[in-house]
């Protein structure tokens, strides 16, 4: 058999099986199906903005859109996680609008900044999703002209679990990062000499959308929400859009469970990328993912995004078979949720 005909086979193949990939956490040997032959895993257009369903309920698709947002379908049902879209010219294109989106289910909003919220209230408005938050969070939506029944107020603390048609999501109180200015000040200082400062039309554009956010001290210590989100299969997500210390109810919750599938985790707001690949480290040994995905990496107005590769690296260097996944905006990645923890090939 000539070279060309064995590969055009194989790639025949994988392109109906999808591509399995092991992930190697202590205690055990998951392996993962990672869907490609789905028209709906091939391309970079949102379910939500009126993309097609994965042909198997059972197929989970993640795609990322921007900061911590990412947009999550599963059996027929689009939940997003965050939902700040329309974040003005400053800021790259994401390729949509938040009036674009048409179809959400439910949006899991880890904090109320307005990078993480300020379409939250807007589409569920416009789609009837259930939008779940800290009580900081849920204040706010309810300003926003959002009824009450829509709304899910949640503390994180213990006791609550949300159902929404074959997933179940547990919200784990979290804690929001703190800015180390002793070290990202000067860094900050030399990016403004030559980064031109905001026009006042650039001004007039940021007010309204800072304005959807909330801007209030309890958001630190009270106001974070890490998501643990569980597929009808047992298939695990966890979701933290911002990198602060992890928290004793994390802990327990980590000890109960012993590991996740995907993690998808905030990269801290640092410019050195020992401090924020050290944080990394810190979540992957406490959430054992057999995936870990980044949030919150996106570009600011001086276009400087924050590095992953070299988290990656030292993840790997620690855990050799974990599976690290960064995407660009809308570009999808799909899951058989069928090959999950502990079963094998």
């Amino acid at each position: 058999m000539s070279s060309n005909i064995f590969l055009a086979g194989l790639v025949a193949v994988l392109s109906v099986v999808g591509v399995r990939l092991a992930a190697q956490g202590p205690g055990s040997a998951p392996t993962y199906t990672f869907e490609t032959s789905d028209p709906a895993c091939q391309v970079a257009t949102l379910v939500s903005t009126g993309g097609g369903m994965p042909r198997n309920a059972r197929t989970l698709a993640l795609r990322w859109t921007g900061y911590a947002n990412y947009e999550l379908v599963y059996n027929g049902q689009v939940i997003l996680l965050d939902a700040a879209f329309d974040r003005g010219s400053i800021f790259p294109p994401l390729g949509f609008a938040a009036a674009d989106v048409k179809k959400a289910d439910v949006i899991l909003i880890g904090h109320g900044h307005a990078d993480h919220m300020s379409d939250a209230a807007s589409i569920a408005a416009r789609t009837g999703a259930i939008v779940v938050g800290a009580p900081v969070t849920t204040e706010k939506l309810l300003s926003q002209s959002l009824t009450a029944k829509q709304v899910r107020t949640v503390t994180g603390r213990g006791g609550e679990v949300l159902e929404f048609r074959g997933v179940k999501v547990e919200p784990i109180l979290g804690r929001h990062s703190v800015r180390q200015t002793e070290i990202t000040g000067a860094f900050e200082k030399a990016l403004q000499s030559v980064t031109p400062p905001l026009t006042p039309e650039q001004k007039a554009e940021q007010a309204p959308i800072s304005g959807r956010g909330v801007s209030d001290p309890r958001l630190a210590a009270e106001g974070t929400i890490t998501y643990l989100i569980t597929l009808d299969g047992g298939f695990r997500i966890l979701f933290r859009d911002s990198a602060g210390d992890i928290t004793e109810y994390e802990r327990a919750a980590m000890k109960r469970l012993e590991r996740v599938d995907v993690a998808i985790v905030a990269v801290e707001a640092s410019f050195l990328n020992t401090l924020t690949a050290r944080r990394a480290l810190d979540y992957v040994r406490t959430y054992n993912p057999g995936v870990y995905m980044p949030a919150h990496h996106d570009a600011p107005y001086n276009d400087l995004w924050r590095a992953t590769e070299p988290i990656f690296q030292v993840l790997k260097d620690d855990r050799p078979s974990l599976i690290t996944i960064s995407k660009g905006y809308r570009e999808p990645v799909c899951f058989n949720t069928d090959r999950r923890i502990g079963r094998t090939q």
